[in-house]
């Protein structure tokens, strides 16, 4: 494998692979879309402003978020996943609407058109990052199990960027 200096993809694995050792995968996935975000709301911004963004810099902005999720979505069609299937058809819907609107705003990019995307990022992130109570359980009843996270070495690959940061 060629030395980071010259990769900046496997520079990015590399931070991902440190932060996602230190978090855990629904702190990963929270901030990886935490992030995803902050790049829509800064292109948005810039757009608003009326400064002439690169295609290719808009592109590959957009380009971080659809790989998110589209590693989303995937997740959700295997069947093992231990989400109830009703949240997944949910994440696959939001999915779907990502895709959509990413082309749309591949198409005619407008900044009111990305503000959806940055609401959706934040507001799954927001439920990722944010721990609920822990309920006690009836006498003699099964703790319920939770969702499982994510595969956190394919979540870091697809969330590669060029970029050396982590959110």
């Amino acid at each position: 494998m060629s030395d980071n200096k010259n990769n900046p993809y496997a520079a990015a694995a590399a931070s991902y692979g440190t932060a996602s050792a230190i978090a855990g995968g629904r702190d990963l996935e929270g901030k990886v879309l935490l992030k995803s975000a902050t790049q829509l709301e800064e292109l948005m911004n810039r757009l608003k402003k009326g400064e002439t963004v690169p295609v290719r810099e808009s592109g590959e902005i957009l380009e971080y978020n659809q790989k998110l999720w589209q590693f989303f979505v995937n997740a959700m069609k295997n069947e093992e996943h231990p989400l109830p299937q009703d949240i997944k058809n949910n994440i696959a819907t939001l999915g779907l609407f990502v895709f959509k609107r990413t082309l749309e705003v591949l198409i005619d990019t407008k900044p009111e058109k990305i503000q959806a995307l940055i609401e959706i990022n934040r507001n799954i992130a927001t439920g990722l990052l944010t721990r609920p109570k822990a309920a006690q359980p009836a006498a003699g009843a099964r703790p319920a199990q939770g969702g499982k996270p994510l595969d956190q070495k394919q979540l870091a690959k697809a969330s590669e960027t060029k970029t050396d940061s982590v959110v």
